[in-house]
């Protein structure tokens, strides 16, 4: 055989083990039921839906105000760390070392753990675009929900500061031009506050902002002698 031929069949070798071995896993797994359900994370083709999974709950905990888990030491975060490895380190060792063996034979054959690593090292490949496009999600998803979380607590203290409002209009009678947030005597208020305008005796508008989230604001109408005394808008 020509030393080209052999090389392409090498590779599809290397090929069909991608494809095929995945797949048998998966019927021996879930057809023949003959596998625990979790063993797959074992050998995750994307070991990044497992860094997602935990960082979609620390997300989560975030959102609430609660503090975020982060990666404790069990089964799940082992067998992710164990994938990195795998692909990252044990594949192309076994590849470099088969090719490395195949030297000492006249023909270059290829030893049956060249085969295996060149099998993880071509999954990388596959895996790479996949794995960056989870990573940015990851990313995207833990972002979005501080911001949603710190848009919630914005909207709850302007909520307060709008009935702190409005009892000083009605209790102290002491809305007017000079009128400022400042005056309420709210020690405990976190975010930025200012009056927009008072464009009539029973209508105040405030506007509160969190220097932390660029371009973005509340607005509260407060009209103290309504039936409906709060009003928020974006």
């Amino acid at each position: 055989m020509k030393f080209s031929i052999r090389r392409i069949n090498e590779w599809l070798i290397v090929l069909g083990i991608v494809i095929l071995l995945p797949m048998s896993f998966m019927y021996v797994q879930q057809d023949l039921d003959l596998l625990p359900q979790d063993s797959h994370y074992l050998f995750n083709m994307h070991p990044s839906t497992s860094i997602l999974a935990v960082s979609t709950l620390d997300a989560i905990a975030i959102f609430r105000g609660e503090e975020p888990q982060g990666y404790s030491t069990n089964w799940y975060t082992v067998s992710m760390y164990f994938n990195v490895v795998l692909y990252l380190m044990i594949g192309p060792f076994l590849l470099y070392k088969g090719f490395k063996r195949s030297k000492d034979y006249e023909n270059r054959t290829k030893p049956w753990y060249w085969y295996i690593g060149g099998a993880i090292c071509m999954g990388v490949l596959f895996m790479a675009p996949v794995e960056l496009m989870h990573l940015k999600v990851f990313e995207n998803t833990k972002e979005s929900a501080t911001i949603s979380r710190e848009k919630d607590l914005l909207r709850l203290e302007l909520a307060k500061v709008g009935f702190a409002t409005a009892q000083h209009e009605i209790v102290e009678n002491g809305i007017n031009d000079t009128f400022r947030v400042e005056d309420l005597q709210l020690n405990d208020i976190k975010y930025s506050y200012s009056v927009e305008g008072t464009p009539s005796d029973t209508l105040i508008i405030i506007a509160a902002s969190d220097p932390e989230i660029s371009n973005h604001k509340f607005w509260m109408e407060v009209r103290p002698y309504n039936k409906g005394v709060l009003k928020i808008r974006n």
